[in-house]
């Protein structure tokens, strides 16, 4: 509708239609599991930078597995970052909604994981393989899923030591999953979440525990795979897996699980705005123009594998499409979302449903 202006001054033009757009969120943001005793971190705490911690922690203590699981994730391109004790992380973590990453950091955190990382939680958990050398008798110990990944051998860094009287170093052991999630990190934010996270140098003077063979990360790169960080000569160490904890087409790579993952997280925050809007064509239509966008902005940045959008994605909504009269009439808007992560024109389905009309 153009404005009429008949004489000087303001005048204020309202428009009918409804505009709605999905931006891109974080996709790496942890926080770290630490022991139920730590006095520092009683309360779930925001970590802005290395400084801010030995701010927090008054002095830095190699001898706690806590502050060189911080110092090494920051050495390797870590931002910002929540600790919260590990009773508190199914009661604290949900309460921030730009958390991603559940990392274990030395800690049992099994049962949180169950609870923050199922089917549509948008969280993935980073665990640590066993601190003493592999052998044949070892069983991960975790229920297989897509939304985590393990990772061995633990590190050692002379900054991490000390010399006993004898003159023999003794070492600090840092968790694995505190240096990956510095490089989940640094992977998302130079190339994308839909990047692996491997074949990347660990910076921080830190250095495998124990050797890995070829042989042995063979027996342990199938199933629930555990993913090795290794010593190479002329590259140094670096992290050689991106295996999640289920061994299935759709979820076998982290990056594929965090790439659904993200997008799941901006999608469903950006339909809620529908809640107050008519289960109708014009609503459907300007869901499916947003998803549409956020999709095509995916794929042009490498995120989706095709060489057309058609072989990229797929989004669908509509009556007889995607509801049926009776969804329409209780007020649900079904929305579904084909996305070629792995090999073009094969997707994986997203499926959404809105409450609508409610206002």
């Amino acid at each position: 509708m153009t404005t009429i202006t008949s004489h000087p001054g303001v005048y204020i033009e309202e428009a009918s239609g409804l505009s709605m757009s999905i931006s891109s969120g974080a996709t790496a943001v942890p926080v770290f599991a630490v022991e139920n005793a730590d006095t520092d971190f009683a309360m779930t705490s925001k970590i802005t930078s290395w400084l801010d911690f030995e701010t927090k922690v008054g002095v830095f203590d190699f001898t706690k597995k806590l502050h060189v699981a911080i110092k090494t994730y920051f050495e390797n391109g870590g931002g910002y970052c929540y600790v919260a004790q590990v009773q508190n992380l199914e009661k604290d973590v949900p309460k921030f909604d730009d958390i991603t990453l559940l990392v274990a950091a030395g800690e049992d955190i099994t049962s949180s994981m169950t609870m923050l990382c199922g089917v549509g939680k948008s969280m993935f958990a980073i665990l640590d393989g066993p601190s003493n050398e592999l052998d044949a008798s070892y069983s991960p110990g975790y229920a297989a899923t897509a939304n985590a990944a393990v990772y061995y051998p633990w590190l050692n860094a002379t900054w991490a030591s000390s010399t006993d009287v004898n003159g023999v170093d003794i070492y600090t052991d840092i968790p694995p999953s505190a240096a990956v999630a510095g490089v989940y990190c640094s992977v998302d934010r130079e190339r994308g979440v839909w990047k692996a996270p491997a074949n990347v140098p660990l910076q921080g003077g830190v250095k495998p525990k124990f050797k890995v063979s070829d042989i042995e990360q063979g027996q342990y790169n199938t199933g629930m795979a555990i993913n090795m960080i290794r010593q190479f000569t002329g590259s140094g160490v670096l992290v050689w897996g991106a295996r999640t904890l289920q061994d299935s087409d759709n979820w076998r790579y982290v990056p594929v699980r965090r790439l659904f993952n993200s997008a799941e997280k901006d999608i469903k925050k950006a339909m809620a705005f529908a809640v107050f809007e008519p289960n109708s064509q014009p609503t459907w239509e300007r869901v499916r123009a947003a998803i549409d966008n956020y999709l095509r902005k995916l794929w042009q940045q490498g995120g989706l594998m095709g060489n057309s959008e058609k072989e990229a994605y797929y989004v669908q909504v509509g009556k007889d499409l995607t509801m049926t009269d009776e969804d329409i009439k209780q007020g649900r808007m079904n929305v579904k979302i084909g996305m070629a992560a792995v090999r073009p024109a094969e997707f994986i389905i997203l499926s959404f449903s809105q409450e609508v009309g409610q206002g």
